[in-house]
């Protein structure tokens, strides 16, 4: 047995995954690490450093949006 491993737009997996699956191929999809965006990763720096705001309801949060 050989493990092919392919990249497929998002908007194309199905197809490709009944096109193989047709054939007899085995299809096992791979999830991807997630890993966090430049934005994101400042945001968590942000909270690390104690810069956050804490709100003591969820409506004081949303008010302050």
């Amino acid at each position: 047995m050989q493990t092919l491993e392919i990249n497929v737009p998002d908007n194309k997996t199905r197809l490709v995954k009944e096109f193989l699956k047709e054939l007899g191929v085995t299809v096992k999809v791979k999830k991807t690490d997630n890993v966090p965006n430049k934005d994101t990763i400042a945001a968590m720096n942000e909270l690390k450093g104690g810069n956050g705001k804490k709100f003591k309801t969820v409506e004081d949060l949303f008010n302050s949006i």
